[in-house]
């Protein structure tokens, strides 16, 4: 008898230690991005973090060469087209607002083309290829050299892929 009374208290006690729950850990889920590490730095992303374009490249006054390392910033481009058969790269070439029209728009399609053309040259299909123009017209603002620095560029915005 005195054992059964010792082995129903041990029951018990074991039975309301098992009982007790332990804490509820909730994490956040983990973030993961659709481009290696190492490229994140060139992404530009929505807060769902998809990517939704690249960092621009800037150019010099009058100039359809980079004053911009691309090595990596390109290569990083690639791969994304290359792992997203899906999508497509707008590359759009600005100019700022000095010159004529005329030969801005030039100057703003030699820069995306031969943005193209090195992405091409990685490997890029060019059916994920899309090269456009955005010309700023001088309209009497007067732009600091900062601003026209930043408006002298190559943008890359993703896009579902046009059938």
């Amino acid at each position: 008898m005195k054992r059964v009374n010792l082995l129903l208290p041990a029951i018990v006690l074991l039975a309301l230690t098992g009982c007790q729950t332990a804490p509820v850990v909730v994490s956040e889920p983990i973030k993961t991005f659709t481009t290696s590490p190492e490229c994140i730095e060139f992404t530009l992303q929505a807060e769902d973090e998809t990517i939704v374009g690249f960092r621009p490249v800037y150019f010099e006054v009058n100039s359809d060469k980079s004053y911009s390392k691309l090595d990596t910033h390109m290569t990083c481009i690639a791969d994304y087209l290359a792992f997203h058969s899906d999508k497509e790269i707008d590359v759009q070439g600005f100019t700022d607002d000095k010159g004529t029209v005329k030969y801005n728009k030039a100057l703003a399609q030699r820069r995306a083309d031969g943005l193209v053309e090195y992405l091409l040259s990685l490997g890029t299909s060019n059916e994920q290829l899309v090269s456009s123009t955005k010309v700023i017209e001088d309209r009497g603002v007067k732009l600091s050299r900062s601003e026209r620095s930043k408006i002298r560029r190559v943008n890359f915005a993703v896009a579902s892929k046009t059938l």
